[in-house]
């Protein structure tokens, strides 16, 4: 009886220092971050049949179990993931509104109201050669501030393109630290109640970048890990390696992908959420949309200037040369499509109207038969091939050489705007002050009339045949300079050093007009430049060059404001996960010590059993 008592004592006295342990270990952690407070869960022996009678037999140690909820560890790290990229994406909106605030943005709208001022300075004294190289120097300081700030706003992209190396590089550390300590689980017995803390606090750090669902594997083969939508990183004792590869069909768009074993499979981004969707998000729409729109507004106010530069003479009696280069430069119209590495299609876009242009990044398809064009607000038409060319939204897109089958192609119009400006050139007498009469008051019809150069000719008129088949010029008494020809004309049309355009769309006896007669302190052109700061012919005839400006400004900053809201929301949801979490898991040092005290105090009980078996025991001894 003596050795069942001693038994007895023993199981209790260990049961009793185990749980003392383990007391002592949730004390020594309190302040250990990740941490889930244990317990030992303790149960009754297996009795023993005495006599008939049964006895019970004390006490065992059956588990040390750790406070967890699945649940709310599910719902702590999902609030995680949304949290961080609300944060993300609210500081770089203030980035940008940063950006748009600084000194070099300001003075885009001074610099541009500073050249009309300067414009209308020349309008009272047009034959003033100091005043023209004031409004020479003013549009080279418009050039020059929207490029800087142009490479302000790019150079972010090259700075994102980084962050997300960094974090591509942390994710595949998580991974690999998370299959290390699902083969060290695999090599020791369980419960893994510390590993497991180290375990949900790698995936609670993974859940900053990107979504995470964590699944168990059968038979104690750990767990899968996924991110995104899905994707493997980490299954049981072997991880994947996320790569960025690059983007297609533009190359510098990079792209995410897994890599298992030896092939690379890309993923959607989409879904990725946490600071690798922010990244995303900032990479690919918030810093587009700065650099398309300053483009928009670039564009329409160089093309502006260059066409009142095409309607007026110079100091010397010429049709005035553009201002700044041309909008649909060669190099500017290439650069406006993107195709992919191998691609051997030949594209170049043109800008033919200002008005309905649209900010943003067009897809252009060919499916084998059809071209389909989705544009920036997501639409998706096909689109008819006229003469090679595809027209939409005021762009004529030349196809030189055709997609293949199935090729997709981007068209940015406005992207690289605000880069490209640059002044075309440095004589000021070749400032266009005075305005030329060109007139299509006697033209029914379509037909745009444009004067090139003027020569020896300056007064004329192109009349349209009967028939609408051919045209003639005639001087201002009817005089015929240059006999019929076919209508309408393959290109410039010369008469006596005099050059024009016109185009089709002409109706029968049409009469078109043309005086080129400079007279000394004509101002008519710079008085049509000084509309162009009030004229909206932006946006479809809603919005002024420098209204582009102020509305990208507003736009960014209730997109701040909104973020703000979100990210205050977010944080909120992610400190109530935290709440829920700590009460469950969290370690309550009075509840610990007065476990403390308890647990000492069945100690010492346990003591006494074992010491009243010994005591029993060696009276037994004595009785012999």
């Amino acid at each position: 009886m003596a050795s069942d008592l001693l038994g007895l004592g023993t199981q209790s006295v260990l049961t009793a220092q185990r749980q003392l342990n383990t007391t002592g270990h949730n004390i020594s952690n309190v302040n250990t971050e990740g941490y889930s407070r244990q317990s030992v869960i303790q149960g009754t022996s297996d009795p023993r049949q005495f006599g008939g009678q049964t006895y019970g037999m004390g006490v065992h140690v059956e588990n040390v179990r750790r406070s967890w909820d699945q649940f709310a560890v599910n719902e702590l790290n999902l609030s995680t993931t949304n949290f961080a990229k609300r944060r993300d994406s609210e500081e770089d909106l203030e980035m940008l509104s940063g950006l748009l605030s600084s000194v070099s943005s300001k003075k885009i709208p001074e610099n541009m109201n500073s050249w009309f001022d300067a414009v209308k300075s020349l309008a009272d004294s047009p034959n003033d050669v100091g005043s023209r190289k004031v409004v020479l120097e003013k549009a080279g300081l418009i050039a020059q501030n929207l490029n800087d700030f142009y490479e302000d706003v790019r150079r972010q992209h090259d700075v994102v393109n980084k962050k997300l190396e960094l974090g591509v590089e942390r994710i595949n550390q998580i991974g690999t630290e998370i299959r290390d300590i699902h083969r060290l689980m695999m090599r020791t017995p369980g419960p893994h109640n510390d590993l497991m803390d180290t375990h949900e606090k790698l995936v609670a750090e993974l859940s900053e970048y990107t979504k995470v669902t964590v699944t168990p594997r059968s038979n104690r083969e750990g767990f899968n890990v996924h991110i995104g939508n899905g994707h493997t990183l980490v299954s049981g004792t072997e991880a994947s390696q996320l790569a960025l590869v690059d983007g297609f069909p533009d190359v510098h768009q990079r792209r995410l992908a897994m890599i298992e074993g030896e092939g690379i499979k890309p993923i959607t981004s989409k879904d990725m959420d946490g600071k690798i969707g922010a990244m995303l998000d900032m990479r690919d729409e918030k810093i587009p949309d700065v650099l398309d729109e300053l483009g928009k507004m670039t564009i329409g106010y160089v093309n502006a200037v260059n066409y009142l530069q095409s309607q007026g003479l110079d100091l010397n009696g010429k049709v005035g040369d553009n201002l700044f280069t041309d909008i649909n430069s060669q190099v500017a119209a290439k650069s406006r499509v993107v195709t992919a590495s191998n691609s051997q299609a030949d594209l170049a876009v043109y800008i033919e109207n200002v008005t309905p242009l649209k900010a943003g990044e067009y897809s252009l398809q060919y499916d084998g038969s059809d071209y389909y064009v989705t544009r920036p607000d997501g639409e998706r038409s096909a689109v008819a091939v006229k003469d090679n060319a595809i027209s939409v939204d005021g762009l004529r897109i030349e196809i030189n050489q055709g997609l293949a089958s199935g090729e997709r192609v981007l068209i940015r119009p406005t992207r690289s705007g605000a880069g490209q400006i640059q002044l075309a050139t440095t004589d000021a007498t070749k400032i266009a002050a005075q305005s030329y009469e060109a007139s299509t008051t006697f033209a029914q019809g379509t037909a745009s009339f444009d004067i090139q150069q003027a020569g020896d000719l300056k007064e004329f008129e192109v009349i349209i045949s009967p028939d609408g088949t051919q045209f003639a010029v005639t001087d201002k008494n009817g005089k015929v300079l240059q006999q019929p020809q076919p209508y309408p004309p393959k290109g410039e049309v010369t008469v006596q050093g005099t050059s024009f355009t016109l185009s089709k769309g002409a109706l029968p006896n049409d009469k078109f007009t043309a005086n080129l007669v400079p007279s000394d302190g004509g101002n008519g052109n710079l008085r049509k430049m000084l509309y162009l700061q009030t004229d909206k012919h932006l946006n479809g005839g809603q919005s002024s060059i420098i209204d582009i400006y102020h509305d990208l400004n507003t736009d960014v900053g209730l997109k701040l404001s909104t973020a703000s809201k979100l990210t205050d929301v977010s944080r909120i949801e992610k400190e109530s996960a935290e709440e829920r979490i700590a009460s469950i898991s969290g370690v309550n040092l009075d509840e610990e010590a007065a476990n403390m005290m308890k647990f000492q105090q069945a100690y010492m009980a346990s003591s006494r059993v074992m010491q009243a078996a010994n005591e029993t025991f060696d009276t037994i001894l004595a009785l012999r």
